[in-house]
């Protein structure tokens, strides 16, 4: 008797998969342009610093169980260390806020004019002038493992037995806490790195390619710290055990092996590691900017993606072919007429719609590529309360009419600004709360689908004539219909995975649609025809009734009212979302998917209909925002502006309407940060600072947010004769406490 055995789709997908990379790659090879171009000495020296991040990626995964998204940022911010080491010789130090500026906003209050002038807070730390090579090499790899060591025990140790989620949240806060540094000390322009001495720029012919000799070496370098790697977890006894740890860190502990000495050393291994190829790349380039080093964290990503998160050779070989594919983009778009083009010019981000490509192959290939690890225990998300009905009935409408008020009579114009800007931030945080703090997916791509939305409505209001507001709704109509195809993968994949999906589509969408000179003319812009009453570029004063509202300065007063109005209909949808029947069911499947299914929802179309809403919600505040600045800009939606909302969202508080309030008060130029600037003498460019670190801190100490600390407070009773008791909380899935997904008894 014979039996035969049937290939699933997967297996399939797989085989068709590798087919079409082996087809690709022997076309590269047999066109000699395409061969000289991929085989290039910048595409395999850029390779190798992506193969260095992705190797601290795959560490710090399989050292901590995390996976770092700030892992470019820090070999950005060790060549910046380094640069400055052999050029002055001064190290930088984070820039504070100088605590005595607020004794001095203080007192100037009543001096004038201000004779009060204090110390400045330090900047730097000179240690004798510029240095050589080997010595400022050797202390910038003593502040690598002094990095490291401090991640691993100021930010991510707390976190171990946390959720994925607040451990996303802290690399991303890390990510923009190590950017805000940078900008802050350097501002945007690239600095100039001296080369490294000891290897020359002359070239090596290698017959398949021609590479510098400073290329051949960190190359060679980056191999070998992949070998000796494999050698480490493949042969040694650390390796063994911190494999160990990752299977079950309770058998692990009983065997006698400590998981925190094991990723603490991971994580100075994955700091050394990236922070050494990242000087040398920096050198071999003869600059640093704040901005490409850490955008290499996409290909980083998808390396390891590749390669499992355990795999060092794998993730090493991809790298490499990420890298080595922008020289050959590049050439295809200049000298191939079938290149696609736009404008007469060749589409951009195809090399990052690629990487974006690759992350969904793989995973819909394998599904769970991130590989689970076996935690002692696991932490609450954030709980996601019920709204009171008091604070629909009385305390929403009580806000806007404040706000109201303050738009049109008592602010002036930079807190007229700042209120507009508060309220389209509530708009971008209420879009997470619904995907992130009800359903618990991550998604790092809301600014991208406010962009979508923005720059439809700039089509439709200038080259279509459609007059307001219905470009508002067919914007974000595209964004709630873009939100649903990014929401396929995550059918199959949540947590970590549809993050890295969700940061690859924001980044391709960057460079592929909002650098695309159809969408966004670079001599224009994509302006939006604003009807003369919302124009915030219109000093002017309206008087019905004979009330005169506004001061007849710039920004409109009735620009922050239209923000308002649109803030008050979506905090209203979001709250009777959370109560409705179809929030429990939200929240039920945050909490356990597996028993949400068994109690009869809808895992697809719950998933799907949150994509839907969120992407709706961004959208609608996309296109406020191209009303509001009369035109759609793409440096409002890059990436990194993805990131910053969710920060101030997940600092405001993730699962509630009140956080998304509490948010958007936080965001750049809002409300409390030009209160700052303008009352306390704090400088704007803190804004993003303070936010990396708020972010960190309220992943560690305060998962809930702002909002959740207020409701702590407030949940004592205000009578002395009453037993001060926290409330007590049922379970709306039936999986016991500890969820986030409880609700007042």
């Amino acid at each position: 008797m014979t039996t035969t055995t049937s290939r699933s789709p997967v297996a399939y997908a797989r085989y068709a998969a590798l087919g079409s990379a082996a087809i690709a790659f022997i076309a590269i090879v047999a066109v000699r342009d395409f061969r000289e171009s991929f085989f290039s000495g910048p595409g395999v020296a850029q390779g190798a610093l992506i193969a260095a991040i992705s190797l601290g990626v795959v560490l710090t995964y399989r050292g901590a169980g995390v996976v770092n998204f700030a892992n470019a940022a820090v070999a950005m911010y060790a060549a910046y260390v380094y640069a400055g080491l052999r050029s002055q010789g001064d190290v930088f130090l984070p820039p504070l806020p100088n605590p005595l500026a607020l004794v001095e906003g203080v007192v100037h209050w009543f001096q004038d004019p201000a004779t009060l002038d204090l110390p400045d807070w330090p900047t730097t730390v000179s240690l004798g002038g510029p240095m050589g090579f080997g010595l400022a090499l050797f202390l910038s790899l003593v502040f690598c493992v002094l990095l490291g060591l401090a991640m691993h025990y100021l930010v991510f140790r707390p976190l171990r037995n946390a959720p994925m989620l607040a451990k996303v949240v802290a690399s991303v806060g890390l990510l923009l806490l190590l950017q805000a540094i940078v900008v802050r000390r350097f501002a945007t322009n690239a600095q100039t790195i001296k080369p490294l001495g000891f290897v020359s720029k002359d070239q090596v012919n290698l017959r398949l390619l021609t590479m510098t000799q400073e290329q051949i070496f960190v190359s060679v370098l980056v191999i070998a710290f992949a070998i000796a790697l494999w050698v480490l977890f493949q042969r040694t006894r650390f390796g063994l055990a911190t494999r160990a740890a990752a299977e079950n860190e309770r058998g692990a502990m009983v065997l006698g092996f400590s998981p925190d000495f094991l990723a603490g050393v991971n994580w100075v291994l994955a700091t050394v590691i990236t922070g050494l190829l990242g000087i040398f790349v920096a050198s071999i380039n003869s600059l640093i900017d704040p901005a490409s080093t850490p955008a290499l964290i996409l290909p980083a990503l998808t390396a390891a993606l590749v390669g499992g998160f355990s795999s060092f050779g794998i993730t090493t070989l991809t790298a490499f072919l990420l890298g080595m594919l922008g020289p050959l983009v590049t050439e295809m778009g200049v000298n191939r007429s079938w290149f696609p083009k736009s404008n007469g010019q060749a589409i951009p981000g195809v090399d990052e719609m690629v990487a974006l490509v690759v992350i969904v192959i793989v995973l819909f290939v394998r599904g769970d590529a991130v590989p689970g690890r076996g935690s002692v225990t696991l932490g609450r998300l954030p709980f996601a309360p019920t709204p009171p009905r008091w604070a629909l009935r009385a305390g929403g409408p009580a806000l806007a009419v404040l706000a109201a008020l303050a738009a049109m009579f008592w602010f002036t114009p930079p807190f007229r600004l700042a209120l507009a800007d508060t309220l389209v931030g509530i708009i971008i945080c209420l879009s997470v709360v619904v995907l992130t703090g009800f359903v618990g997916q991550i998604s790092l791509a809301q600014m991208s689908f406010a962009g979508i939305s923005a720059f439809v409505v700039a089509k439709l209001s200038t080259e279509q004539g459609w007059p307001f507001p219905w470009p508002i709704l067919v914007g974000a109509v595209a964004a709630l219909a873009t939100g649903m195809v990014v929401a396929i993968p995550a059918l199959r994949v949540r947590g970590v995975h549809l993050a890295i999906v969700t940061l690859a589509f924001a980044v391709a969408v960057d460079q592929f649609l909002f650098k695309n000179p159809s969408v966004n003319s670079p001599l224009y812009g994509a302006p939006v025809n604003t009807p003369d009453w919302l124009d915030p570029n219109k000093p002017r004063t309206f008087k019905p009734f004979l009330v005169t509202i506004g001061d007849g300065k710039q920004p409109n007063p009735m620009t922050a009212v239209f923000c308002l109005v649109a803030v008050v209909v979506l905090c209203y949808l979001v709250a009777n979302l959370r109560r409705s029947n179809t929030g429990r069911q939200m929240l039920a499947l945050r909490s356990n998917e597996r028993a949400a299914a068994a109690a009869g929802v809808s895992i697809r179309g719950t998933k799907m209909l949150a994509f839907a809403v969120s992407a709706f919600i961004a959208g609608i505040g996309g296109a406020v925002i191209a009303y509001r600045s009369g035109g759609a800009d793409e440096a409002r939606y890059l990436y990194i502006q993805s990131l910053v909302f969710f920060a101030f969202a997940y600092l405001g508080g993730i699962s509630s309407v009140s956080g998304a309030i509490a948010g958007g008060f936080l965001v750049s130029g809002g409300l409390v940060f030009t209160f700052l600037k303008n009352v306390m003498g704090v400088p704007s460019e803190f804004a993003l600072l303070l936010g990396g670190l708020g972010l960190i801190i309220t992943a560690i100490a305060n998962p809930d947010g702002i909002a959740g600390k207020l409701r702590t407070i407030t949940a004592f009773p205000a009578h002395a004769g009453r037993a001060w008791t926290l409330p007590r909380w049922r379970s709306v899935a039936g999986t016991g406490t500890g969820t986030g997904t409880e609700e007042r008894a």
